[in-house]
């Protein structure tokens, strides 16, 4: 059906700009040196949680817009919706999930931690330690969702 070839075709797009945004921050953030101004400041681990707060953002900005897209195809019928889910049903499409949960549980936790700065200001001076914590909490919440999801499409594979 050209209808879920579309929306298929309209989730890769976002996928590839949402990576390709990742990767158009990073190189920014190697490639400024210390000495230069640009449109990021410089500071060690606050700098690369701000970069990862925004890469996030966008990413998951990508597939909510992409989900409401394939979830609008049900109003067209429920062949058009069943064939553009079964793309989320591949065991190759399990790691993009898996992202995309590391992505919202970094992101909240982020979030969660500059609003707290914006509440008490003096908490940013303290900044470091709460980005290694935000980071730990981040790692204990992922790595068994990430074990469970992983393992399941690794069980529906080819390769096992």
């Amino acid at each position: 059906m050209i209808g879920a070839k579309l929306i298929e075709g309209l989730v890769f797009t976002l996928t590839v700009g949402a990576g390709l945004f990742a990767l158009y921050v990073l190189i920014g953030l190697f490639r400024l040196r210390k000495d230069q101004k640009g449109p990021i400041y410089k500071g060690g681990v606050g700098q690369w949680t701000w970069a990862a707060h925004r890469i996030t953002g966008v990413g998951i900005l990508a597939f909510l817009f992409g989900h409401i897209v394939d979830t609008f195809a049900v109003g067209f019928g429920p062949e058009l919706y069943n064939e553009t889910v079964e793309l989320y049903k591949q065991w190759w499409f399990a790691p993009g999930e898996v992202l995309l949960i590391g992505a919202t549980i970094y992101h909240a936790f982020n979030g969660v931690r500059i609003i707290l700065f914006d509440f008490w200001p003096a908490m940013a001076l303290k900044q470091k330690t709460f980005a290694y914590v935000q980071i730990v909490l981040t790692v204990v919440a992922f790595v068994p969702v990430a074990v469970i999801m992983l393992g399941n499409a690794w069980e529906h594979s080819p390769f096992s």
